[in-house]
């Protein structure tokens, strides 16, 4: 895991020379550009996230901005829908139920307290999931 704070690229490829072969692209817009370059020829970028809280790649060049033979696409959570997922979410959902999972739960903040767990999350404070319990 590389924690992205705005260049990953050079880091990336000093741990995986010659890069990565898939990269999840979860700050958005503003880090794209440079996760492009930490992936491996033929390798795959998935963009989908906007946690930059930037829409748009102002004067983006795909020709230059996309490595050959690098490929990249994205996921939004638009594309589930019962139709499509039931039987993968059921199969989460038992997984959990029979404890195949283990969740990384942070802090357990009361809804009174909601500012400050916004604040540690933006902070970056958070080193697992944050629960907000609603009284």
């Amino acid at each position: 895991v590389v924690i992205d704070i705005g260049q990953i690229a050079d880091e990336v490829k000093r741990r995986v020379p010659g890069g990565v072969n898939g990269l999840l692209e979860l700050i958005g817009t503003v880090t794209l550009l440079d996760s492009l370059q930490a992936v491996a020829p033929k390798g795959i970028v998935c963009f989908t996230g906007l946690l930059g809280n930037a829409w748009v790649i102002h004067e983006f060049e795909p020709m230059a901005a996309i490595p050959s033979t690098v490929k990249l696409t994205q996921y939004s959570s638009d594309t589930v829908s019962a139709a499509n997922s039931t039987q993968a979410l059921q199969q989460i959902v038992d997984s959990v139920a029979a404890g195949r999972y283990r969740v990384n739960i942070d802090r357990v903040f009361h809804f009174n307290d909601i500012v400050e767990a916004h604040r540690y999350m933006e902070e970056n404070r958070a080193k697992g999931k944050l629960v907000v319990v609603v009284d």
